[in-house]
């Protein structure tokens, strides 16, 4: 059955791994075909919540990472490497995040347009040369501030997808551009501590989620330290959790599986 599944675990460690066992015995085979890879699958729409995100450990021993790896990992991904044009990928999670292109003029554009023409009228009120007028946004520190003035506030998410480039990656034409796998963060402020939830559209749990939670939760005490709150929950959710087939005997090894 392809169907959202949930794991509960008190550590990121402990978490993982009940998530590799979950995966490999009851994933859902699927085929991923695409023009740099074809590939079979095991995934599921998975949910993982772990009470203590902090306890260790936070990286599993049956890792193929280390904690130097991962602090590096998570070092680059809160404050950025300083060679963001250097990255395989055309983008990053620290530059999606903390340098998001945001445009002034759509802020301000009507909710709803019937035509590309009253698109068109409404932008030129707002830009009179009818340009965008491009910002980058530190989605982390706006973030910190709105809560900082409002710590009941529901509503701080941030987020890495651009519809416009990241869409074209699955068109008809399949443009050569990278997408994030992580799609938004959403930080709750409740009873002094900072819990975080973060939503993937895919993710690789074997090869990337113990680097990924390391990072994430990362930020997460980051913006507790800032607030100068307690840490709370992690709730991780990736739309297609999945183990790649070319790691399944190395998986089944470590699992008993």
């Amino acid at each position: 059955m392809y169907e959202t599944r949930i794991i509960t675990a008190e550590t990121l460690g402990e978490a993982w791994e009940k998530a590799c066992f979950l995966i490999m015995k009851e994933g859902h085979t699927r085929y991923v075909q695409a023009p740099e890879y074809q590939i079979e699958t095991k995934d599921l729409p998975l949910m993982i919540k772990v009470s203590q995100p902090f306890s260790e450990p936070r990286l599993s021993n049956k890792t193929n990472t280390t904690r130097e790896l991962a602090e590096d990992y998570a070092k680059k991904f809160l404050e950025g490497s300083g060679k963001e044009n250097e990255n395989s990928f055309d983008y990053t999670y620290f530059s999606r995040l903390r340098c998001y292109p945001d445009c002034k003029v759509r802020a301000f554009l009507p909710s709803v347009t019937d035509s590309e023409e009253e698109l068109a009228e409404a932008v030129k009120k707002i830009s009179p040369d009818g340009k965008c007028q491009v910002q980058r946004i530190d989605q982390v520190e706006k973030a910190i501030k709105i809560f900082k003035k409002d710590p009941t506030r529901r509503t701080v998410v941030m987020h890495t997808w651009i519809p416009f480039r990241d869409l074209m990656k699955f068109g008809p034409k399949r443009e050569d551009t990278s997408s994030p796998c992580v799609l938004l963060f959403y930080p709750q402020l409740v009873d002094g501590k900072l819990h975080m939830f973060v939503v993937m559209k895919t993710n690789d749990l074997y090869n990337a989620w113990p680097e990924n939670a390391y990072a994430f939760t990362f930020l997460q005490k980051y913006m507790a330290d800032e607030l100068g709150v307690a840490t709370g929950t992690y709730t991780h959710f990736s739309v297609s959790m999945h183990i790649y087939k070319d790691m399944f005997e190395e998986v089944k090894k470590k699992f008993n599986s």
